[in-house]
């Protein structure tokens, strides 16, 4: 069982003063951190001029513990952050930089990120410049449309490595963002599906951006089921994955196959907001042994295609039955079949299945209706 869900993201686009920090190669910083797996993940001014620097020079080392720190590779107390690993295995670390760049960002609740893109600009005008309301005769007229950073995206800086949806899949990491943006006024639309199945949860992206990653914020399909089936979710079988049914609930084709399309409007995941309206065919199984034996004789009844001699009904109860392994049913004999297609002879026509019903009775009776 696979539950889609559709929803259009609303983007919004600015221009912003940015300090991100760029992954990239650093063998010397890199040895470092490997110097300091042998002893403990720990640095200090001695190792780095014992094993690294080759002579005594405290300075020169204190600088470099300094700029460590700086790019959050050890901690105060010259211990291997979490981050120092991850450069250590990768052979990377990220290095600073400032700009202006343009940035697309969503408040939707089901983004784990707020900053989806950034694209850096080259522009003639100081940007930092204008956002503090200063300007000087090279750099042109200062424009007015400047406003304070959303609340919203305060936060962004406490969610330090971001993956951006751009062609190349960057990871960056947000150092800082001015408190002043020059917003873009017209809104963008990003299409997302959400693919729950039993092993995975992945949000898919297009129209705007395209990609594909896992969704580990999103709740389980289990979890989602719950809330989009509501009241009759206490009938769902999750070892069958089907919907326990009443057999006067059944309508139409549903009888014949075993399945039921249900239709969600709107629907509403906790947490998540709104999604597209969507529908769902779903296996449906008995509620009870009653159920079970009514459906099953409704369909012997009305599934006969051909003369039922005693080894062709013995064949079509033995598939009902199949049907319903794990129930308790008994299904009727071909004398009660008989009775039954006697009735319908006083109908406007006489049905087919009368005679493939009654047919057999008539050539061989003793054999099918056990008289002696």
């Amino acid at each position: 069982m696979e539950i889609i869900l559709n929803k259009n993201i609303t983007v919004k686009k600015f221009k912003a003063l940015i300090d991100i920090g760029i992954k990239e190669k650093r063998t010397d910083i890199v040895a470092l951190l490997m110097i300091a797996k042998s002893h403990n993940d720990k640095l200090s001014d001695k190792i780095i001029y014992d094993e690294f620097i080759f002579r005594e020079n405290k300075a020169m080392a204190n600088r470099i513990l300094q700029r460590c720190q700086e790019l959050g590779l050890i901690d105060e107390n010259l211990k291997i952050t979490e981050e120092g690993v991850n450069a250590r295995e990768e052979g990377m670390i990220y290095r600073s930089y400032t700009g202006t760049y343009y940035v697309w960002a969503s408040e939707d609740p089901l983004l784990p990120q707020k900053i989806l893109n950034i694209e850096i600009i080259d522009e003639k005008i100081n940007f930092k410049n204008e956002i503090l309301g200063q300007r000087n005769s090279e750099e042109g007229t200062i424009e007015k449309n400047i406003e304070s950073l959303p609340e919203w995206l305060k936060d962004t800086e406490q969610i330090k490595i971001i993956k951006l949806l751009d062609k190349n899949k960057r990871e960056i990491r947000i150092e800082s963002i001015q408190e002043k943006i020059e917003p873009n006024f017209v809104s963008e639309k990003l299409k997302t599906q959400i693919c729950l199945t039993a092993d995975s949860k992945l949000i898919k992206f297009s129209g705007l951006f395209e990609d594909e990653r896992e969704l580990s914020i999103f709740p389980d399909i289990r979890s989602v089921w719950k809330q989009l089936l509501g009241k009759r979710y206490p009938q769902w079988n999750w070892e069958e994955w089907a919907l326990k049914i009443s057999f006067e609930e059944l309508k139409g084709k549903e009888i014949l196959s075993f399945t039921k399309m249900l239709s969600f409007n709107s629907p509403k995941i906790e947490n998540f907001g709104v999604f597209d309206d969507f529908s769902l065919k779903i296996k449906l199984r008995p509620q009870s042994d009653t159920d079970a034996e009514l459906w099953g004789n409704w369909l012997l009844e009305n599934q006969i295609k051909e003369y039922m001699f005693p080894g062709v009904f013995e064949k079509y109860k033995e598939e009902i039955n199949k049907k319903f392994v794990g129930f308790n049913i008994k299904l009727q004999d071909l004398d009660d079949l008989s009775k039954k297609a006697v009735e319908k002879v006083f109908e406007d026509e006489i049905p087919i299945d009368f005679w493939f019903v009654q047919a057999p009775i008539d050539i061989y009776p003793l054999k099918v209706k056990g008289d002696d």
